[in-house]
């Protein structure tokens, strides 16, 4: 059915943003300025929720809303779809932007308007992302939640905070050439763009390089370095938003994307086989060490974000699959990581606020002071290490189940990386509520009223969709999947069995024995190890660094740009031959790519 609800679920928040800036002066007083904003965003949380759930009920009913924008600007004009995949993560994002923006009343005490102005443009922006029904609409809602996000990373303006956003928006307008590129290269080979195809004239090249774009934009292994710099930088309502949905674009785009043609495989090619073993690949790779930088870690907030690599690797290996079990854990991993992962960033958040430090040296004995915060953190602390009757349990069960009826290998892999992020939160929680209270917070206190009600909404929620995982997995996910697969199988998955229960059993104990004999080689403590210079150790992780790797890039490019300076004569009639003959290798070389 056609409909104009889509186009309004954008459009309202970039019309109440424009409100922000219009109406709200800077020369109000901060309780002025708020005051306003809560007005403003009180009518947006409203319409959403009117219109959001419209949407839900019609496709409830068994219908697809279609919808056209600028209908006369084909084919640049935006076309938007809302299906069960579509609605459910239109849902979760709006329902973590919701506890996201309750939380900042309380924790942003700067430039007020700029933010929530940003926070608005985010809202509508992701909401378009997941509605847009072809190539074109997606990488143009896509960019805007990246500029956006951009500037809601730098909002502190410090050294620290403008070095990390230039690497994020660096790093992710490589990810969007990418996408961009691929999009050119189907609308040349196909005249639409509609979907990503492999064609008979031997389109791959299209398929790998949106893969690599999305892959940037999820930040996963080796293409994650911007993700560690980002968390720590930006405050934590953002970056509890941009774990917990920001970075699940890029897997969104797979789903949408790429996903129908991983289970085809075109004659003499098997090219649906070569992506599948490189997003699985991939996500096994972010699983692992992901994980393992995240045990290093003593920045809280460096500690989680690693944590967002390898949970993502969850999402992927789900994805590479190519299965319908396969699709449904990895869906389902996607909604329960944007709970617990957004509620980690926001209890760690209210550490900071409380404590004014992120380090865990300077932490300690907080579970007195800060009961809410203590307690909301250990569920999605559980949640995230796959302990039942959490979320994280439920969802990485079907997944358990998926690589099991594929390769029993990947069983191990999982069960190695839940065993390891068990122990990382058990540093984080032992080191941070636990043990003697330092000096400096004997004031602390528990943050304030507006911080806890997110906190405590989205702990329950990992309660409840752990508990009723058949039924969250049954009326939402396989709901989620129709139109991709048709998932029947799926119905006949048991998460409470005496295989569960051992699966459970063996990451408590694996995590325990990490921890402590980790802890006692020194491995792992609220300090960071340093090795000594020249020693073994230094240099291995010298040569080891995804940083260093990309560092040498830049500095080659630097060097190359430079050379070419010196030897530009600084004609425009040789500068614009240049261009031209840049402009026709480009186009040959594209040629060739496509026939």
């Amino acid at each position: 059915m056609n409909s104009n609800l889509p186009i309004l679920v954008i459009i309202i928040p970039f019309f109440l943003a424009v409100a922000v800036v219009s109406f709200v002066r800077e020369r109000f007083y901060r309780a002025q300025q708020l005051r306003l904003i809560l007005v403003i965003i009180f009518f947006v949380a409203v319409a959403m929720v009117c219109l959001l759930g419209l949407m839900l009920f019609e496709i409830l009913k068994g219908n697809t809303i279609h919808s056209t924008f600028w209908p006369q600007m084909a084919p640049f004009g935006l076309r938007l779809q809302v299906d069960g995949l579509s609605i459910v993560i239109a849902l979760v994002g709006f329902l973590l932007w919701l506890a996201v923006f309750i939380y900042s009343i309380s924790y942003i005490k700067t430039d007020l308007v700029r933010y929530y102005f940003l926070l608005l443009i985010v809202l509508g922006a992701i909401q378009g992302t997941v509605l847009a029904k072809d190539l074109i609409s997606f990488y143009v809602f896509l960019e805007m939640t990246t500029v956006a996000t951009y500037f809601l990373i730098i909002h502190k303006r410090s050294v620290v905070t403008l070095q990390a956003g230039y690497k994020y928006i660096l790093m992710t307008l490589i990810g969007a050439f990418l996408i961009l590129l691929s999009i050119v290269l189907v609308y040349v080979d196909t005249g639409s763009y509609e979907a990503i195809v492999v064609t008979k004239s031997g389109g791959f090249i299209a398929p790998v390089l949106f893969l690599l774009g999305c892959f940037i934009k999820a930040g996963v292994v080796p293409l994650h370095t911007w993700l560690p710099d980002a968390h720590p930088a930006a405050p934590a309502p953002v970056s509890a938003f941009l774990s917990g949905m920001m970075i699940k674009i890029g897997a969104y785009g797979i789903i949408r994307f790429i996903f129908p043609m991983l289970n085809f495989d075109l004659p003499a090619t098997n090219f649906g086989e070569l992506l599948n073993v490189l997003i699985m690949s991939i996500g096994v790779a972010s699983m692992l060490i992901g994980v393992l930088l995240a045990l290093a870690q003593t920045d809280v907030k460096r500690l989680l974000a690693y944590h967002s690599i390898s949970q993502m690797g969850y999402i992927l290996l789900g994805i590479g699959l190519g299965t319908e079990l396969g699709l449904a854990g990895g869906l389902y991993h996607l909604v329960n990581h944007a709970l617990f992962k957004g509620l980690l960033f926001l209890c760690m958040g209210a550490v900071t606020y409380s404590t004014g430090t992120r380090k865990l040296d300077n932490l300690g004995g907080l579970w007195k002071k800060m009961p809410i915060t203590t307690s909301t953190c250990i569920i999605a602390a559980l949640a995230i290490s796959g302990i039942p009757p959490f979320n994280g349990f439920a969802s990485k069960a079907v997944l358990v189940e998926a690589v099991t009826n594929y390769n029993f290998v990947l069983k191990f892999f999982m069960m190695v990386t839940a065993a390891l992020t068990f122990a990382s939160f058990l540093k984080l929680i032992g080191y941070t509520f636990f043990g003697e209270p330092q000096k400096q917070l004997i004031t602390v206190k528990e943050v304030p009223l507006l911080m806890q009600l997110p906190m405590i909404v989205l702990a329950i929620l990992c309660v409840l969709l752990g508990i009723n995982a058949q039924f969250v997995l049954n009326r939402f996910i396989v709901f989620a999947m129709t139109g991709l697969v048709q998932p029947r199988s799926i119905l006949k998955i048991e998460f409470w069995t005496q295989g569960t229960v051992l699966d459970a059993l063996f990451i408590i104990t694996s995590g325990f024995v990490v921890y402590i004999v980790a802890s006692k080689l020194g491995l792992i403590g609220r300090k960071k190890k340093e090795f000594k210079i020249g020693s073994f150790m230094a240099k291995l992780v010298k040569h080891l660094s995804v940083d260093r790797i990309y560092c040498n890039i830049a500095i080659l490019i630097d060097k190359l740009c430079k050379k070419l300076e010196s030897v530009h004569p600084r004609d425009l009639n040789i500068h614009l031959s240049l261009v031209i003959l840049t402009l026709i290798a480009l186009f040959v070389t594209l040629f060739f790519a496509i026939v």
